[in-house]
């Protein structure tokens, strides 16, 4: 339940997250990377910010798709080709890098037995983006690529997304679209029918 995730978290007077001991350990045992956990717990940060920023109802759903959205990022490839034939087959078609937003809905729904649809979209499309995006899949894909870890200055990002955050959405699949596609000049392949349908889709 969502409740039983919010009741390893303290807020303090300064809307800062606190997660306590117990939730960090599961999260380093299902994730198995320190700096992946401080990135959730980094994107759970800002998106919950954002939503407060904007005045939405339910901030807290925010933070907890954010805290969640890179559960499976600690399996390797064949574990996650496992459980995408289970049980997303119909996106199996995508590069092998999208597979974790997937399977972190899945574990998700059993690690906490969350089954809000908007959370769960939020995370099942947080890397690739869709059409038709609801407001914790904007705001989790957006803090998710302005999260200030990721080590490069985020500030425009971030501040537009706290003054609207369908505008600041707008810009950062902007900025990504931008970053895609200077990894395909590269020679790296980034394509994805999930991220190009969302680019058409709100990129006109």
């Amino acid at each position: 339940m969502i409740e039983d995730v919010l009741s390893h978290i303290k807020i303090d007077d300064k809307k800062r997250l606190v997660v306590d001991e117990e939730l960090n350990a599961f999260l380093f045992d299902v994730i198995k990377n320190k700096s992946r956990v401080a990135h959730s717990i980094s994107v759970a940060q800002l998106s919950f910010d954002i939503a407060l920023s904007n005045n939405l109802d339910n901030p807290e759903h925010y933070l907890v798709a954010g805290l969640l959205h890179d559960l499976a990022k600690g399996l390797d490839t064949n574990t996650l080709k496992t459980y995408m034939t289970r049980y997303f087959k119909e996106y199996l078609d995508l590069p092998s890098y999208t597979y974790h937003q997937f399977i972190s809905v899945y574990l998700t729904q059993k690690y906490f037995n969350i089954h809000n649809e908007n959370l769960l979209d939020a995370i099942k499309f947080h890397c690739t983006g869709k059409p038709k995006m609801n407001s914790i899949g904007k705001i989790v894909y957006s803090a998710d690529k302005a999260d200030p870890l990721r080590g490069y200055d985020s500030n425009k990002m971030i501040n537009l997304l706290k003054i609207d955050y369908n505008e600041g959405f707008i810009y950062t699949l902007n900025e990504n679209r931008i970053f895609l596609l200077n990894k395909l000049y590269k020679g790296e392949s980034t394509n994805n029918r999930l991220s190009e349908e969302c680019f058409a889709y709100y990129l006109k």
